[in-house]
């Protein structure tokens, strides 16, 4: 597959905040598809080994690079596991900070992960979303675990389906009725802080899947319930180094099953109650096992993903792609199976071919970075509305040092100005003046013996296409806005450096006069 570079306008790179024992699978998957994107980013520290041969790292410190410097600062829920107390990296704390901050939250358990305050982040990704706690919280983005290049290398080499065992494989450790979490719980009569306890499960997905569907099914499928010893290291390097990595995740045994086997059950999470409808809903849903399968073309058996609330940024299609299953009806999912035997090979094409089109990590960092934009966006027009300027497609600035004499800062301006006037262009500019540290009569002055003098001595035409206009007053938020909507600062020999400095313009792309047009 190739995909073209995303229209991407973010002008500076992206930072990832990293844990030197962590797992972080969601900004692996994203990071793996930013490199092969071509765009940079950088982290805290180096982590995660691209390969067993080579001290080389997915993620890379440069001393240089600080999150000030970033358009893009990520943080994920490993960060509050392996630092206690839990805080928050300081840049994150800043309210004038100019980048946008994303966590991404793959939290087991019914809640939502709030242990360092999502009220910090711009953005949250979390996987385990249902279109119910998708409506709890404004700033959440639905995500799920999809597929990193680890798990496409394990389940390329994939059996013909005809010669694949003829098996589902049913092999949960755990039925998920209990886990040790911590967070803020929505519940439907409100929110419940835990700061460390064993959450327990009336409804657990894979043993109501065990105690209702399993008897069913195995009239149609053999069952394969061999657990594999996932405490043994490997001793292959490569999957030794994976094995570390992942905190024993990495099981090849596992995916050559996979890869050779026709079906696997990928229920996870618990069923939750409405207690004013009562309707059903998953919670804690996305499952590991579920885009490994998809990945080796075996057939991912899981809940219906309509019928059950899930909520995921494309959706896969029932029937077509996995199979979702109707727990008040587990029958008429083995009817269909021995009334259309072809359909299973079907689903272990199209799944994977979904999967891959929409889930490895190209696809993957390219929705980051749409999620992002679309945000930058949305921010960008509603503060734009709050700025009192007659901005219009090019917006270009300048910080005159009005504490120089009439004679240095007359001609600097005029020379601007008389360019502005004649480009062809000119009804699309928009040309900003500061005039921090004058007075707004005295620029007003200024600027009109400027144009008088143009009038006179150089018989330019100023028309009304010409848009020229201090700056005024604005607050941090205004000014903050402006920056995102400003093409360029054009420079002078005399510059208000203290100006420059305050309005935190030094990242505003400079013009020389003699490229005062981009």
């Amino acid at each position: 597959m190739t995909f073209s570079k995303p229209l991407y306008n973010l002008e500076r790179p992206i930072y990832f905040y990293c844990c030197e024992k962590e797992f972080g699978h969601l900004k692996i998957c994203i990071a793996e598809g930013l490199k092969e994107l071509g765009i940079p980013f950088y982290s805290n520290m180096n982590y995660w080994r691209i390969s067993d041969q080579s001290e080389e790292t997915l993620f890379c410190h440069n001393p240089d690079i600080t999150p000030d410097d970033c358009s893009i600062v990520v943080m994920d829920k490993e960060w509050g596991i392996h630092h206690v107390p839990a805080s928050i990296p300081q840049p994150l704390l800043n309210p004038q900070r100019q980048f946008i901050s994303i966590y991404l939250d793959d939290s087991d358990g019914r809640g939502l992960s709030d242990n360092l305050g999502y009220r910090y982040f711009d953005l949250i990704l979390g996987t385990h979303c249902t279109n119910y706690n998708s409506q709890l919280i404004q700033n959440l983005i639905p995500w799920s675990f999809g597929l990193s290049n680890r798990i496409l290398r394990e389940t390329n080499q994939n059996t013909l389906f005809a010669d694949r065992n003829r098996k589902i494989i049913f092999n949960f450790r755990v039925n998920q009725n209990k886990i040790i979490s911590k967070g803020h719980f929505k519940f439907d009569w409100g929110w419940l802080k835990v700061g460390e306890g064993i959450m327990t499960f009336d409804y657990p997905l894979r043993q109501i899947a065990a105690d209702h569907f399993l008897p069913v099914l195995q009239t149609v499928l053999l069952i394969d319930s061999s657990v594999d010893n996932f405490d043994a290291p490997p001793q292959d390097s490569y999957h030794y180094l994976q094995w570390l990595q992942t905190d024993k995740r990495h099981y090849p045994s596992y995916y050559q099953r996979l890869t050779s086997t026709l079906a696997c059950a990928c229920f996870g999470g618990c069923m939750a109650i409405n207690p004013h409808t009562g309707e059903a809903r998953v919670e804690w849903w996305d499952s590991w096992r579920f885009w490994e399968s998809l990945a080796a073309g075996c057939v991912a058996f899981h809940v219906d993903f309509d019928k059950y609330d899930v909520n995921l940024p494309v959706k896969p299609e029932n029937w077509r792609h996995y199979i979702g299953i109707d727990l008040d009806h587990p029958q008429a999912t083995v009817d269909r199976i021995a009334n259309e035997p072809e359909i299973l090979e079907r689903i272990s094409v199209e799944g994977r071919q979904w999967a891959l089109e929409n889930y490895s990590p190209v696809p993957t960092a390219l929705r980051f970075l749409q999620v992002v934009t679309a945000y930058q966006n949305q921010k960008e027009n509603y503060l734009a509305a709050q700025i009192p300027l007659p901005l219009r497609k090019i917006n270009l600035i300048i910080f005159p040092d009005w504490n120089q004499p009439e004679d240095i800062i007359y001609p600097e301006l005029a020379r601007i100005i008389k360019a502005i006037a004649i480009h062809p262009n000119r009804s699309q500019i928009t040309l900003l003046i500061d005039h921090h540290g004058i007075s707004d009569e005295d620029a007003d002055l200024a600027l009109s013996s400027v144009m008088m003098n143009l009038l006179m001595e150089e018989e330019l035409e100023l028309d009304d296409s010409l848009e020229i206009t201090f700056i005024g007053q604005l607050n941090s938020t205004q000014w903050s806005a402006l920056r995102s909507q400003l093409q360029g600062r054009i420079g002078l020999e005399h510059e208000n450096q203290e100006a420059i400095r305050s309005r935190n313009a030094e990242r505003i792309p400079v013009y020389p006069l003699e490229k005062n047009h981009p």
